[in-house]
């Protein structure tokens, strides 16, 4: 998630801290409770996750009714990935407040997470591999509940980059894929800076067999995104339009800057292989090809397959008479 956003929930946890500080509470318990939640919200702005949510299950067990414990400690959970512990956390902060517009965008995302999370480890299951190994259907998951929230939230504020942008996942999921579209979009006017919108959209349009409207917004997002990881994926989505072009040349170029960016963009590597045996330079897509199979991790298991394939090829044209 975006960094503004977690800085604007950090701040008003704070302040309600202070503010119930600052009352006095004869309740020893409650007053307990906001010592606990404090050393709580200091842990999770430092990324000591654990200990925040041992500091937050503490202060909700002294005091069920305080609501930002129960926000934090969701907050906590989600950072951990760990969608299960992080809907209930926000189901009982949504107890107290029910209509608090920050907790419907989290209480949203985790709901369309926990969603996602289910149905591939199902998938998973059924297929007897690792849920990072596979790649769910999402189009049967009800994600009512979540789309509740997330579009009560954008009622109240319709720049809520974050909801636009689960809002874009779930149609997408569905195939609905205008309304993913306007969604993206409104996210990404609401927050140019934020990544995942510009890399989901020019998805759509390269599912469009729309290169160019891809390219165009990409490169909006390279140009306005400053996160690392993020702008790695706008150049390996642009390079993959350029791809769908038979751009080659250019496509390399996309993909170089994706892997400057993230060495870890294991997929660029690959592409970038098949670009360059696209244009005859053997030498340069095998290395790729190579490189891609040592370091991609088990996930990415069929494409270490065809670069395999890729690398017979290659070594039967280099054979004298191999064309």
């Amino acid at each position: 998630m975006a960094r503004l956003l977690v800085t604007r929930i950090l701040t008003i946890t704070a302040v309600a801290a202070l503010l119930v500080l600052g009352t006095g509470c004869p309740d020893k318990s409650k007053a307990e409770a906001i010592k606990a939640a404090n050393r709580g919200a200091k842990a999770l702005s430092s990324k000591q996750f654990d200990t925040a949510i041992t500091e937050f299950k503490e202060a909700v067990r002294l005091d069920r009714d305080n609501f930002m414990a129960w926000y934090q400690l969701g907050e906590s959970y989600r950072a951990k990935k760990e969608w299960n512990e992080a809907v209930e956390a926000f189901e009982s902060a949504s107890r107290l407040r029910p209509n608090d517009v920050m907790l419907n965008v989290r209480f949203g995302a985790a709901l369309y997470e926990q969603a996602v999370d289910r149905e591939r480890q199902a998938e998973a299951t059924r297929l007897k591999k690792k849920p990072e190994e596979v790649t769910p259907d999402l189009r049967g998951v009800n994600f009512d509940a979540a789309l509740q929230r997330l579009e009560a939230a954008v009622k109240v504020d319709p720049n809520l980059y974050n909801a636009q942008y689960y809002i874009g996942r779930i149609y997408r999921d569905q195939f609905k894929d205008a309304q993913a579209a306007d969604a993206f979009t409104k996210a990404i006017l609401a927050w140019p800076r934020f990544g995942a919108p510009y890399i989901a959209l020019g998805e759509l349009y390269r599912r469009w067999d729309y290169p160019n409207e891809a390219i165009q917004v990409v490169s909006q997002g390279v140009e306005h995104v400053m996160e690392n990881e993020d702008k790695s994926k706008l150049f390996y989505i642009l390079g993959m339009a350029y791809f769908d072009k038979v751009e080659d040349s250019k496509a390399i170029t996309a993909f170089t800057e994706a892997l400057k960016l993230s060495k870890d963009n294991h997929k660029a590597k690959f592409q970038r292989g098949q670009s360059h045996f696209r244009m005859g330079q053997l030498k340069e897509a095998d290395k790729d090809f190579e490189e891609f199979s040592k370091s991609a991790g088990s996930g990415l298991a069929a494409l270490k397959g065809i670069a395999q394939k890729f690398r017979f090829q290659i070594a039967a044209k280099q054979q004298p008479g191999g064309g």
